[in-house]
C-alpha cells in the first residue's frame, strides 16, 4: 500500500491538476482524497465537468463521522468513480475520488476529522487500495498533519523559478521537521513544475533545499485542460511533456516508496500528533 501527500508551500500551482493526473496513470487502485481546506471540489465541475453533485464526500463524512465514528464501511459510502465520465466509469479501474468538504469555513473547523481519516487510511492496505492527498496549500501549523505524517511520500510541488525556490526554504525545513518526530525524515520531496523562463538546474535547487526531486513536469497548458477543465484530449496528450511527466513521477514515487518497504520489512507503523 502507498499513500502520498501532494502540497504546496507558496501558493497550489497546479497540486489538483498533479493528483489527478497521477492518479489516472497510477499503476493500481487508489483514491483519491481532496483535502484541500480552501475551497470546493476542483474535480467535479472541472474533469467531470458537472457530471455529480456534492451529495457524497468528505463533508456528509464528516457529519456521519460526528454520530456514529469514523468507519472503512463509512468512507466507502462516500467514493465516487474517478472519471471524466463516471456514469460509463470501469468498475475494473479501480480509481475512486473522496470529494472535498463543499464549505470552506466548514472544512477549516473539522479539526478531528483529519487524524481519524489518517487512521482510516493508513489500514487501506488491506483492501489493497492506494491513496493520492490532494492537500493544495500546507502550513507547519496546519490541522492536516495527520494526513502528511501517515503518508509513505511527502511531495511538494514548485515551479524551479528562484521566487519559488527562496520561498520553499523555510516551509519545507519545517515539514521535514514535523517528519523527523515519527521517523520518516526521508519520505520528503519535491515536484518540479516547469514555467516558461528562468527555470534553475534541479542539482542546484535539491543541494539549497536539501531535498531530492521525485519528478519534472513540463510546461504544457493543452494537456494540462484535460484534467484541470475537462477538455478533450488533444491527438498529442499520450505524446505530451505532462502525462510522460506523470508516468515518470508515478514510476520513480512507487519505486522508492516499495524500496524503503523492503529495507524496514513492513510499513512503519503511524503516528499522528494533534498539533505540529
Amino acid at each position: 500500500m502507498a499513500a502520498i501527500f501532494l502540497c504546496s508551500v507558496t501558493g497550489s500551482p497546479g497540486v489538483t491538476t498533479t493528483a489527478l493526473g497521477l492518479a489516472e496513470v497510477w499503476p493500481r487502485p487508489v483514491i483519491l482524497v481532496e483535502a484541500d481546506t480552501t475551497k470546493p471540489s476542483s474535480i467535479i465541475p472541472g474533469y467531470m465537468q458537472g457530471a455529480l453533485d456534492n451529495s457524497r464526500g468528505l463533508l456528509p463524512l464528516a457529519v456521519r463521522t460526528q454520530h456514529a465514528g469514523l468507519t472503512n464501511e463509512a468512507m466507502w459510502d462516500q467514493l465516487v468513480p474517478l472519471a471524466a465520465d463516471p456514469t460509463r466509469a470501469d468498475p475494473a479501474s479501480g480509481k475512486y475520488l473522496l470529494s472535498a468538504i463543499s464549505n470552506s469555513a466548514a472544512a477549516r473547523n473539522m479539526v478531528g476529522l483529519w487524524s481519524d481519516l489518517a487512521v482510516l487510511l493508513s489500514q487501506q492496505s488491506d483492501s489493497g487500495v492506494d491513496v493520492i492527498i490532494d492537500a493544495g496549500r500546507y502550513t507547519p501549523e496546519d490541522a492536516r498533519t495527520p494526513l502528511l505524517q501517515m503518508a509513505d511520500a511527502v511531495l511538494v510541488q514548485a515551479c524551479p523559478v528562484l521566487p519559488d525556490i527562496a520561498a520553499l526554504v523555510d516551509p519545507v525545513a519545517s515539514i521535514r521537521a514535523i517528519l523527523t518526530r515519527v521517523g520518516h525524515e526521508d519520505y520528503l520531496g519535491l515536484i518540479l513544475r516547469k514555467t516558461v523562463l528562468g527555470n534553475y538546474g534541479v542539482g542546484d535547487i535539491e543541494k539549497n533545499l536539501k531535498t531530492p526531486a521525485v519528478g519534472k513536469l513540463g510546461w504544457d497548458p493543452t494537456a494540462a485542460a484535460v484534467f484541470s477543465q475537462g477538455a478533450p484530449k488533444p491527438r498529442s496528450f499520450k505524446r505530451s511533456d505532462l502525462l510522460s511527466g506523470l508516468v515518470a513521477l508515478a514510476a520513480a514515487a512507487d519505486t522508492q516508496i516499495r524500496d524503503r518497504g523492503q529495507r524496514l520489512g513492513s510499513r512503519p507503523s503511524q503516528h499522528e500528533e494533534a498539533r505540529p
